[in-house]
């Protein structure tokens, strides 16, 4: 018999979906046969699956120890392997709790919640098996800091990751939980639209006031494109954003703040080209005659568009409805009213003073 102790970090969830998470080679099937069976009991008695976890909570695991292991996989295995090949790619070497904090720029962290100011170039997930993430970096950053924790204070299945993405030459603030309570905060507040996301973008046109979009969305999953249309047709779906002038730059060009309302990919690269605002260095979306311009402009070729997720800010307070686990609104109390910044990339700072624009974000 086997025990697990469930701490902070796994408390607010459903026992079944523990299971999952901690036994991830098995079968949904075969955790609910086991607790039916009672070779899985929670503080000592049969349980069904909904109940809802608590810290101190004990669940009783009736396997042997070869079954225990076989089911638990290998995630510990997984997020050093993830390591080990984003230092080999930096060309970085040494233990984890040395390397780990160098592959991420990190605004915010607290012991539940994790938000990085992610470069432009990198995926925030695997396209290919090899790839550099963002979100094996995370992983792999959180693992270094939960091996220095006792047993009792770790995670017994949950895998930090990015709440939301960016595309891959998208910068900027990305936010992650580090702990179940810590995403299922994030989860619910960008679900629910509760999070304000402000972008900053370097744009080839004029806004004389400030700009309130409702457009629909379509994607084709097949050539990774999205197409703009005014009117709804079958298939689309409503993107809103609003966009005002943070600078005037020269030759035409504006930098200018966008808020995101309805977050869908390429939404503010393709919904700003359709309204007639290309973005600096969108190779997908914008204009070839302007990146052309800027090219010379600025003195070299862009390689990423100067699109950057800049601000995220929290409401004050959580709707009574939320819905929330108490370890969630815990998590909450600590971001509750506040803004996080993500600094512009050099890149980006460097155009805009090609354009006039002084030293903004520096």
């Amino acid at each position: 018999m086997r025990n697990l102790s469930v701490g902070p970090a796994d408390a607010g969830q459903r026992l079944d979906k523990f299971l999952v998470r901690t036994f991830k080679e098995a079968e949904k099937g075969f955790l609910y046969r086991m607790l039916r069976k009672k070779n899985i009991t929670l503080n000592g008695s049969k349980a069904a699956g909904n109940e809802m976890l608590k810290a101190g909570d004990q669940i009783e695991v009736y396997f042997s120890d070869e079954t225990f292991e076989k089911f638990r996989g290998t995630a510990g295995k997984v997020a050093a392997s993830a390591e080990e090949s984003a230092m080999k790619k930096n060309g970085t070497a040494g233990a984890f709790s040395k390397q780990a904090p160098s592959l991420l720029s990190v605004v915010y962290e607290d012991e539940a919640l994790l938000f990085v100011n992610k470069p432009a170039g990198l995926l925030s997930q695997k396209a290919g098996r090899d790839d550099d993430c963002l979100a094996d970096r995370i992983a792999a950053y959180t693992a270094a800091q939960n091996a220095a924790k006792p047993e009792s204070a770790r995670s017994q299945g949950f895998t930090p990751a990015p709440a939301h993405r960016l595309d891959r030459n998208t910068s900027g603030l990305v936010l992650a939980g580090k702990t179940l309570p810590g995403q299922q905060l994030l989860s619910f507040l960008l679900r629910e639209r509760e999070l304000e996301k402000y972008y900053l973008c370097v744009v080839k046109g004029r806004l004389e006031k400030p700009l309130h979009s409702v457009l629909f969305w379509q994607k084709d999953e097949a050539d990774n494109t999205v197409t703009i249309r005014k009117e709804a047709v079958p298939g689309a779906e409503k993107v809103e954003l609003t966009a005002r002038t943070e600078r005037s730059l020269e030759r035409g060009y504006s930098l200018l703040k966008v808020r995101l309302i309805s977050g869908k990919s390429h939404q503010i690269r393709a919904q700003l080209a359709f309204l007639g605002l290309p973005i600096a260095g969108d190779a997908k979306y914008g204009s070839a005659d302007v990146n052309r311009e800027l090219a010379v402009l600025w003195g070299g070729t862009l390689r990423v568009q100067l699109l950057h997720s800049f601000e995220a800010v929290f409401p004050a307070a959580l709707p009574e409805e939320a819905g929330l686990s108490e370890e969630a609104r815990q998590v909450f109390e600590r971001v509750a009213g506040k803004s996080f910044q993500a600094p512009l990339p050099p890149v980006f700072i460097s155009v805009i003073k090609a354009l006039g624009g002084g030293s903004h974000g520096e």
